[in-house]
């Protein structure tokens, strides 16, 4: 086990105790739902890690609008082959919309419109070929004591 590892753990495990909660358009709460960006920002505030916020957002994010976003809140890109449980990777959901999940031991945890709460499922070869980039928390070194 690595110092990487319990951080990485507490993310997606955070992420899973929203599994059920309802779908909300820009919901942060997952007693009153929240949405894909939404539960993003709830596990990194939930957990310290960063107290970005974004608000105002069109239902169906652009192309490229949720990867700016990530960047500006500090959130590091890496390369496919580098994905691990506990990263953000973002979607493409048709021909220019974005999407965002949790990479967790089991597959992917995500807030979908479509079921309307809070869902865990596998990451098959479908949702793997819809990965357009993914990114790490900004874990400070800080956090890696007490705090996560």
């Amino acid at each position: 086990m690595t110092i990487y590892d319990l951080p990485r753990r507490r993310i997606f495990l955070t992420a899973r105790s929203c599994v059920g909660s309802p779908f909300r358009h820009q919901g942060r709460n997952p007693v009153q739902g929240l949405d894909c960006i939404g539960l993003i920002i709830y596990v990194s505030k939930t957990l310290g890690l960063s107290d970005f916020d974004l608000a105002d957002y069109k239902k169906i994010p652009r192309k490229n609008a949720i990867s700016c976003q990530a960047a500006q809140a500090g959130f590091k890109d890496k390369e496919k082959s580098l994905m691990h449980p506990g990263d953000v990777i973002i979607l493409r959901i048709g021909k220019y919309l974005e999407h965002s999940a949790i990479i967790s031991d089991r597959g992917i945890i995500h807030a979908c419109e479509k079921y309307g709460r809070v869902v865990e499922h596998g990451l098959d070869t479908e949702w793997r070929s819809r990965i357009i980039s993914i990114h790490s928390f900004p874990i400070l070194p800080h956090h890696y004591e007490g705090t996560i």
